[in-house]
């Protein structure tokens, strides 16, 4: 994920995330001896791709915990996924209470996080940015401690963008709240999402179908977050469905298309055809379009008539208040909208 709202933020936040920015940065371009090492192994930015483009009839769940037995489920002969739509409905909401107790019992969260979680998820409900039953539950299974990076520990549930290094974000927890609630997902959806950034976006995904595509564009990141996936495979198995491609978001992942469901995490000033093209009649895609310096959280919704003419309904889910996320940018850097005349930039 890969946007922030313009909003105040407390000054021992904004020195975090300035000093985050500049390591991040630093650590971008000198690229960890790990990374280094993982990347001299490939040459090509194809052998990269090809390397970790994810096969779903691979991806066998896997190191499920004792509490979590009984949610794998067989979908094709010989392919098994985790339930975490069915997971996530098990799991009790309507008090703090109640869902502290199922939490200690059955998952291995770190205790000192978990209140927090909750307080999180009941102010989003309350600004209306959390809706669905469903899109509660998932959030509140969903670890953000485990998504920000090193450099902003102690801003775990702060409601604020922070840095996770190569120039990219971890998106507001209100922006995320939202675009997921809009896109309306449910347990037999397929979902493509395009920035796969810190992971964070797609763990929520996981509880709430079982089939989750995820494209990013920056190699060291896409080698990190993948790194990372499969680490907390082993104690949130959920994240065995999410299917990771090192790649070009523009044009989607046609060999797995159509999607019902597309989010973008990354700004553009007009719809990519070709996600267009993959998205499934009535199906919803949800992206920040827009000018670079200005975007709007759209919901486009894909309409075909009888005769085969399509045609999109737009709402701008936040009535007309901006965001910006950082650009939508093909495999060289450059970005996929237009510059901005001189006068306005």
């Amino acid at each position: 994920m890969t946007g922030f709202f313009f909003k105040t933020i407390p000054v021992s936040i904004v020195i975090s995330v300035c000093s985050g920015i500049v390591a991040g940065a630093a650590f971008g371009l000198s690229i960890p001896a790990v990374v280094n090492a993982h990347s001299e192994r490939v040459a090509s930015f194809e052998e990269v791709s090809a390397r970790y483009m994810i096969d779903d009839a691979l991806r066998n769940a896997g190191g499920t915990s004792p509490h979590e037995e009984g949610y794998i489920s067989v979908t094709l002969p010989g392919i098994q996924k985790y339930d975490g739509p069915r997971l996530a409905e098990s799991m009790p909401i309507e008090t703090k209470e109640a869902w502290l107790s199922w939490m200690s019992k059955n998952r291995s969260d770190d205790p000192q996080f978990l209140e927090q979680r909750w307080d999180w998820a009941r102010d989003l409900i309350y600004s209306g940015e959390l809706k669905r039953p469903e899109d509660v539950r998932a959030f509140l299974l969903t670890p953000r401690e485990h998504f920000v990076r090193e450099m902003n520990k102690g801003y775990e549930y702060a409601n604020t963008w922070l840095p996770i290094g190569y120039g990219a974000t971890i998106t507001d927890p209100d922006v995320v709240a939202m675009m997921t609630t809009t896109l309306n997902v449910n347990p037999g959806d397929k979902v493509l999402e395009i920035g796969t950034g810190s992971g964070y976006q797609s763990a929520i995904l996981s509880y709430l179908t079982k089939d989750v595509y995820t494209i990013e564009i920056i190699k060291p990141l896409f080698i990190e977050t993948d790194a990372l996936l499969k680490d907390l495979e082993k104690s949130f198995p959920s994240y065995s469905v999410i299917n990771r491609k090192l790649g070009d978001g523009y044009y989607g992942w046609e060999e797995y298309a159509p999607f019902d469901k597309i989010i973008v995490t990354c700004a553009i000033d007009h719809i990519p055809p070709p996600l267009l093209k993959q998205l499934n009649p009535g199906g919803i895609m949800v992206l920040p379009l827009g000018p670079p310096n200005r975007q709007y959280i759209m919901e486009i919704v894909k309409n075909v008539a009888d005769d085969g003419t399509i045609s999109l309904s737009r709402r701008d889910v936040y009535n007309g208040m901006s965001v910006k996320f950082i650009p939508f940018r093909d495999e060289k850097g450059s970005s996929y909208s237009a510059p901005l005349p001189p006068d306005n930039q």
